[in-house]
């Protein structure tokens, strides 16, 4: 069992020791025989207790739970290198940024499919190989961090290819699976290799969208430090990062899905649509834990407590 306290612990029970104290103090002054100060003192106390059990809101762990699933695996991979930084998103904004939000647009809309997270810089790195809970995929998005300037090493989009060819290939194995891949980059390659065909893997992929962050403009990266930028090496002025459409279209074309340059979320939302519309529902077994509220249990005392209390003023005129 877990609790998520709906007010903080350290504001409701002070708040409730007051009452208790308060209202036991009037009981002792009270001119009253002693069994009705005891049944007084028992009916506050029980109102107290119940009421700070609802506000803790006791939740019990529920495992294979029946949920409505979608036959989607979403695979999202991720270009992290340190140009993904450079804002220019939706104005000054970080690419990175827009894709944290596109990608929870997504997790949302999509809910009750797979999902896996790829990521990939200097090397690729599965963060999360397909799962039903999307509190896991949101959080291994979360770890997502700008490289250290002196870790970058260049960027190429070809170190995500055998990570994608794993987990699409596993996806494939599935039956009556779809298969949705949306590849995240800004297409920059400045390791000096050549962008390598991922036509091969377009056979595993049903849908989907290779997304392009960044403008022809550019855009410059902080290091993190204030007021400090990523430095070109060879003029030792601020580096600017640019998007590289045309390998982004490479990519899509090899996938056999389309490219969308991405400046705001609605940019994806056509194709997000026509996902959900192109996929069907089942009722299976979850294989993460979910967690069922059971305040409920104290509610139905805590009322019948409260309209006692209701009675008896109505009777005494007092409480």
């Amino acid at each position: 069992m877990i609790t998520k306290p709906i007010i903080p612990l350290f504001i409701v029970i002070p708040l409730l020791i007051i009452i208790l104290v308060c209202y036991i103090i009037s009981l002792v002054r009270r001119d009253t025989k002693l069994w009705k100060k005891i049944f007084g003192g028992i009916r506050i106390g029980l109102i107290v207790f119940l009421a700070f059990m609802i506000n803790l809101r006791p939740m019990a762990k529920k495992y294979n739970a029946e949920i409505e699933m979608k036959n989607l695996d979403v695979l999202f991979v991720v270009d992290t290198t340190i140009s993904m930084w450079a804002e220019d998103y939706d104005g000054n904004d970080k690419r990175m940024d827009g894709v944290i939000q596109d990608a929870e647009y997504i997790i949302d809309e999509l809910s009750g499919s797979n999902f896996g997270l790829i990521r990939f810089d200097n090397r690729s790195q599965i963060l999360a190989p397909f799962t039903q809970d999307h509190e896991t995929i949101k959080d291994a998005f979360s770890t997502i961090k700008q490289p250290d300037v002196y870790y970058a090493k260049g960027s190429s989009l070809n170190k995500a290819y055998d990570d994608m060819k794993l987990l699409l290939e596993s996806s494939s194995t599935k039956e009556d699976r779809l298969t949705i891949v949306f590849f995240m980059s800004d297409g920059e390659i400045t390791d000096g290799s050549e962008l390598m065909s991922f036509e091969n893997l377009g056979p595993y992929v049903e849908a989907g969208a290779v997304m392009g962050y960044g403008t022809s403009k550019g855009g410059i990266m902080s290091t993190g430090d204030w007021g400090s930028h990523v430095k070109d090496p060879s003029t030792n002025k601020d580096a600017v990062s640019k998007i590289d459409e045309a390998n982004l279209k490479q990519v899509a074309s090899d996938l056999d899905i389309d490219y969308v340059h991405m400046n705001s979320t609605s940019n994806i939302k056509y194709m997000v649509d026509s996902i959900k519309n192109g996929s069907s529902l089942t009722i299976e077994k979850s294989d993460s834990v979910s967690y069922e509220d059971t305040y409920y249990k104290y509610a139905w005392p805590l009322l019948i407590l409260l309209l006692l209390e209701l009675v008896i003023f109505i009777r005494r005129g007092r409480l």
